[in-house]
């Protein structure tokens, strides 16, 4: 009986992995639409993120976390609280970097931020739909969208492979951002306590 008990609950956990692989999008249409238009009447996002670093000369991924706040039309707050506090302040043009309460005005570091700002803004505007830096690919689980985009620059393709965002299916809220460079060495973002359309003001994104 103990032995039926333990194979039925293994059973069971292999099934439920087995639901939520992805397969191909049935309907990219549907998924495009619904994301869009979710996204389209969200002004302000707030959340909580945390980090998590692969890479294949580590033994281990490397974790931090922090809070997210995003507003439309090019607004972001990226605030890293543990283990040390960051905070990237985009708001529009402006963009200000700061690593331990000290501005960072390094002219490359800038100019790296500034691609991170582009990006971040196009994944919770849905830019990203419009963009013809990427070749998109839809697929889904049976609660989850999940969109591929690859570089069609070969530049930019030395540094990542491919950006998968994940999609609620139940509210189109973003769940999951992983930025591959490879399959080994990936950077996940992972967003909880999720709230939409709350005031923020604008202050949050100019000062500390």
């Amino acid at each position: 009986m103990k032995q039926l008990v333990v194979l039925l609950s293994i059973l069971f956990s292999f099934s439920s992995v087995v639901a939520q692989e992805y397969k191909s999008c049935e309907n990219s249409a549907y998924c495009k639409k619904f994301i869009k238009d979710k996204q389209a009447s969200t002004s302000t996002i707030s959340a909580d993120f945390t980090e998590s670093s692969y890479s294949s000369m580590l033994k281990e991924a490397q974790k931090s976390s922090g809070e997210l706040w995003f507003k439309q039309p090019g607004k972001i707050r990226f605030e890293h609280v543990s283990p040390k506090k960051t905070v990237l302040l985009i708001n529009n043009q402006s963009i200000k970097y700061f690593d331990n309460g000290k501005e960072i005005k390094n002219v490359a570091a800038l100019k790296v931020i500034r691609k991170i700002q582009d990006l971040m803004v196009k994944m919770f505007s849905g830019a990203f739909f419009e963009s013809k830096e990427f070749t998109l690919s839809y697929y889904e689980n049976p609660t989850n969208y999940k969109i591929n985009l690859t570089p069609k620059n070969k530049r930019m393709s030395k540094y990542m492979s491919v950006i998968q965002l994940v999609f609620s299916k139940k509210d189109g809220t973003l769940k999951e951002l992983t930025i591959k460079e490879n399959e080994t060495d990936k950077l996940v973002y992972t967003f909880s306590n999720i709230q939409l359309n709350k005031a923020i003001l604008d202050i949050k994104f100019s000062t500390l």
